[in-house]
């Protein structure tokens, strides 16, 4: 018990009374200095006191530092102004005995005021166990980090008052910022980056350096001179507090976990706003709100967990149905050697590597021989055709999108890029590219961060980049249509894969390997392929690599009776290259391409050899379609028999004037497909 009084007597009468009934008293003080250097040494239960004291201060000026250190006190006063007692009752006493006092109005006051306290406690404890219910019912709450912020927020409104609050989140090096502001009683108004912008006029970048602070070791209050420190050590509280007019502030640090972090502040336009219970209450909050907020990232990280299982699931279920043209890599040939040799060296890297070569040599084979080979091969293997998406798509499928951010964007979507956390994304037909979405490819690699179309957040990325290309990519970068600084960043490690009729020694093994593959899918016995079909494959110069030997292969198997050895579909002459000079002339409703015997040429350039691979792969469309009656879909149907999504081949189908209906005509006139 301290007795603060200023009057000897009456302090002397008080100190003999306390005594006799068993109270102990650890001293007597007559001013507030007196009185807080004998609580520097011994914190006291209760204090008695009196209004007016010696010196400046009065008695509601250390009520005051009591409320703050959490010690209950009873006043012992004469006075009955008015204007005083409000200011009494505002400090919030346990009790008030007036002067002149009887032994029983002190020993009886005691023990009310004793009895209050002690159910004041019981209930200040209720209501910090109600205070942290509703708060994990509101970080529990399935929404936004946004939303569940701003509930813990008007939640804590109640037992930590602020006119600002500023979260800042850390996770994985990417660091987020939630920021309320009280406009109303219950209506808070959340401050964006953007919101900053306008108001203070600063940069965007600087913002985002600005709002980087250090952290301290617990919870900390700033008022007047340290508030003003503070300001000056951080430069986005010295913005907050100019803009909003702040003049005092409590910050609490949270670290969840051995790497996550957050840091809250309350900011206050009142220069006493927060006292040393404040404090107090934040510290014991402290422990239980971090096992709150572990438990809740816990859940959203086995959330997002099972979500990437589910749509890696549904990715890989789809590459079931389009898997590669063939299972392995068949060949035996030095240059085919050298290339696994290579792929060996750098599949268990997380280098970038640029695979090079002509259409259909097995550029995605090679990807995938890198990825299996590799430290990420239990991970996923995302690629992505960016010839076969629209500019405007493409990089809305590779980064994602925030709902709303374009029209028709209804929901939130992850890239391929966030779908290959861990494991490796393969970009194939990287040459066509466009320009703009390039430097956006160029800081995935070099930041390693991405961020989703309409998003205001870089997300880290841990995904190794395999590119491939069948263009010449530094005759790209020489007429400007890819950039330098890509191309040197993709081709660190680049590997060129060899034209099929640069092995030649290889095609007995794959055509044989093909025609078995397709026997077994048409339901036909193989026959084998005579010694004149495979001297024709071996001089054929296949323009179209190994894809067009599949193709071929898969045509021979198609037409063969099932008792003899495999024939071609169709004849294997150089004149491929050429154009038909005699026959019909081309156009896209036409359903049959006429092979002259005579006139044919050699190209001239490689948009001759595209023109004619076009034809080719047309005219083969045509003969599956033709097997199968015109139908597309479904068993039997000529997706299937090409191994093709039947969207895919209804699209190769429109790029190449193909129509969806078999028609029958005279023998006289072309038939096809119209």
């Amino acid at each position: 018990m301290l007795i603060v009084e200023d009057e000897y007597i009456i302090a002397n009468d008080l100190e003999l009374i306390l005594q006799e009934a068993g109270y102990p008293v650890i001293g007597v003080a007559d001013s507030v200095s007196e009185a807080v250097a004998i609580m520097d040494q011994q914190k006291p239960d209760i204090v008695l006191l009196d209004i007016y004291l010696k010196g400046r201060e009065t008695g509601i000026d250390l009520a005051k530092q009591l409320d703050d250190l959490g010690i209950p006190f009873i006043y012992i006063s004469a006075n009955d102004n008015k204007s005083v007692l409000e200011a009494v009752k505002a400090t919030q006493p346990i009790g008030y005995i007036v002067k002149p006092f009887r032994e029983k109005d002190i020993l009886t006051t005691l023990e009310i005021s004793r009895y209050r306290h002690a159910h004041s406690v019981e209930m200040k404890l209720r209501e910090e166990k109600a205070l942290q219910i509703a708060l994990m019912d509101a970080l529990s709450a399935p929404e936004s980090w946004e939303q569940k912020l701003l509930k813990a927020a008007m939640v804590l409104q109640q037992h930590v008052p602020f006119d600002f609050m500023s979260i800042q989140y850390q996770k994985n090096g990417t660091i987020q910022h939630f920021n309320y502001y009280r406009v109303g009683f219950e209506e808070y108004q959340t401050i964006r980056l953007a919101d900053f912008q306008q108001m203070t006029n600063t940069p965007i970048d600087q913002l985002l350096q600005l709002q980087v602070d250090q952290l301290p070791p617990g919870p900390v209050r700033y008022t007047d001179d340290s508030f003003s420190v503070l300001c000056k050590q951080s430069p986005f509280r010295q913005l907050l507090a100019k803009t909003f007019r702040f003049e005092s502030a409590l910050t609490i640090p949270l670290r969840v976990g051995p790497v996550d972090t957050f840091s809250i502040s309350f900011l206050s336009r009142k220069s006493d706003a927060y006292l040393s219970r404040h404090v107090s209450l934040l510290e014991r909050l402290e422990q239980p709100v971090v096992l709150m907020l572990e438990r809740v990232l816990a859940f959203e990280e086995v959330a997002r967990l099972s979500e990437q299982l589910k749509r890696e699931n549904n990715y890989l279920q789809e590459e079931v149905k389009t898997l590669a043209n063939f299972e392995e890599i068949i060949g035996r040939s030095q240059r085919l050697l050298r290339v696994f040799d290579q792929v060996t060296q750098v599949a268990n890297t997380d280098t970038t590597v640029l695979i090079l070569g002509e259409s259909g040599t097995g550029k995605e084979l090679i990807a995938r021989a890198l990825h299996n080979l590799s430290a990420r091969k239990d991970k996923i293997l995302v690629k992505i055709n960016c010839a076969t998406l629209p500019a405007t798509l493409i990089e809305s499928e590779l980064f994602g999108h925030e709902k709303g951010s374009f029209t028709g964007a209804f929901e939130k979507r992850i890239g391929k890029f966030e779908l290959a956390q861990g494991g490796t994304i393969f970009l194939d037909e990287i040459g066509e590219m466009p320009l703009e979405l390039q430097a956006k490819l160029l800081r995935v690699l070099q930041e390693k961060e991405i961020e989703r179309v309409g998003g205001r957040t870089p997300i880290k990325t841990d995904v190794r980049v395999l590119a491939a290309t069948n263009r010449y990519l530094e005759k790209e970068v020489a007429e400007g249509r890819f950039r330098m600084d890509l191309y040197y960043r993709l081709a660190t490690f680049p590997i060129t894969l060899p034209t099929l009729r640069e092995r030649p020694a290889d095609i007995p093994l794959l055509a044989q390997f093909f025609a078995q593959r397709s026997a077994r899918k048409l339901g036909k016995p193989f026959r084998g392929i005579s010694e004149t079909v495979l001297n024709e494959l071996i001089n054929y110069s296949w323009p179209g690599n190994i894809r067009e030997l599949e193709n071929v292969i898969e045509q021979a198997v198609i037409i063969n009776d099932g008792h003899t050895p495999l024939t071609l579909g169709r004849p294997l002459v150089n004149s491929l290259f050429s154009r038909t000079m005699a026959g019909p002339t081309l156009h896209p409703d036409t359903s049959l391409i006429g092979y002259g015997q005579s006139g044919m040429s050699t190209p001239k350039d490689l948009q001759d050899v595209k023109q004619i691979q076009q034809e080719t792969e047309r005219e083969y469309i045509l003969a599956i379609l033709k097997q199968t009656n015109g139908r597309i879909r479904g068993s039997g149907g000529a997706a299937e028999l090409m191994n093709l999504k039947p969207t895919t081949l209804e699209y190769r189908m429109e790029k190449l004037g193909i129509r969806k209906v078999l028609s029958a005509q005279p023998p006289t006139s072309s038939s096809g497909i119209n």
